[in-house]
This record gives C-alpha cells, structure tokens and sequence, in this order.
C-alpha cells in the first residue's frame, strides 16, 4: 500500500521550517525546551534547538510515509486510509503547533504551555478516537497487543471499544485546563493508564472467550 503525499502537510512543513529560519536571528541566546506541570520552565537549551523541534514533525511525517511499505499488512491500509491520514494530520499540527507556541512564548507573550498541550492533545485524542473503529489490523498503527494482532476479531472489537477509550482521554485532557496544579496533571497521566490498562485487558478477555469457543 503506498501512502499518498499529502501536499497541504508538506506545505506546512516548509512554512514551518521557512519561519523557524526567519526568525532565528530573533531568538536569545538560550531558549526554554521543557516545561512543568505548572506550567513553569524547568529546562534551557541553545537556540540551535529550535531546528529540532522544527525538523521533529518533518522525522514523523517520513516515519508515516514509510512504515506501511514495511508493514506485512500493508493491503490493509487501503481500508483506513482515512484514519491513517487523520492520524498523520494531526500528529504533524500538534507538533507544529507546539514549536510555534514556544517561539511565541520568547519572542512575544510567555504563554501556559500545559494549558497549551492538554488543549492540543485534548482535541487530538477525541478526533483520532473518532476514526478508531475503522483501524484494520497492521503492525504499526493503532491498539497493537498480542491478541490484537494473533486475532481479527479481537482486533476489531477492541478498536470499536478504543474510540471510546480515546475519547475519553481527551475529555479529561481538556478538562484538566480547568484543573491546577499537580492534581490536573494526576487525572491526565491516571486516565491514560487506565484506559491503557482497560483496552490491554479487554484484548485479552476478548481472544480468550473466542479461544474458549472454539475449544467447545
């Protein structure tokens, strides 16, 4: 299955890294890389920095491209392809969108970049969930656990229940904006494993009734 280049991502990929290069000149000598969970820099790094976060999406987007020609299951990504491109799009937009709020934060107003993220992630995680369902088994993208992966249905079945699960995620994500401080980021990081924990349980229990089954 070859995955089409898709040229509006390509175009914001230039435009990024255009920019990044215009305004390098602008930047101080060191530039904040890393931020609390209040939201506070706790991390400084050269400007040269910038280029890494600006050639990240660029990485990711080369990763997208090529993994299916890879994957023993390529054929099946003519059936999500929909999905896969939803995924990508939005992969490379929070990316981009995070280099440009930290650039934003030096050069013109220090924004809340937690609040920033959780917003980001918030809306990428319902959106993605939203395409879940229609994920056909592969080894590369989506809820890859060994009874995904040793059986269809229970692939199937579980990303039906993992759009949900994802959804979920992103509610809480966007909730949490609302929340400061350690406890706003405690209900992130504890949705996320438990909806990890549920969905790799309920792979489990699910290729188990079906083995049952078939034993009978």
């Amino acid at each position: 299955m070859k995955i089409k280049i898709n040229k509006i991502i390509v175009l914001l990929l230039f435009m990024s890294l255009i920019g990044t290069l215009a305004i390098y000149n602008m930047l101080p000598d060191t530039v904040p890389t890393h931020w609390n969970y209040k939201g506070e820099v706790d991390k400084y790094s050269g400007k040269n920095s910038v280029f890494l976060t600006a050639l990240l999406p660029v990485a990711m987007y080369s990763l997208f491209i090529f993994l299916p020609k890879i994957d023993p299951k390529a054929k099946n990504y003519s059936k999500h392809t929909k999905a896969y491109n939803i995924t990508i799009l939005m992969t490379i937009l929070i990316i981009i969108g995070v280099h440009w709020a930290s650039i934003f934060t030096v050069l013109v107003y220090p924004l809340k970049m937690d609040l920033i993220v959780k917003l980001l992630c918030g809306i990428m995680f319902i959106v993605i969930g939203n395409y879940m369902g229609q994920v056909k088994p592969n080894f590369f993208f989506g809820i890859r656990t060994p009874w995904t992966l040793a059986n269809e249905t229970v692939w199937i079945k579980t990303h039906r229940t993992g759009k949900y699960a994802f959804a979920s995620i992103g509610v809480v994500f966007l909730i949490s904006i609302f929340i400061k401080g350690l406890f706003g980021f405690g209900i992130v990081i504890t949705s996320v494993i438990i909806c990890l924990i549920y969905l790799y349980a309920y792979s489990y229990f699910e290729f188990k009734k079906i083995s049952n089954n078939c034993n009978k």
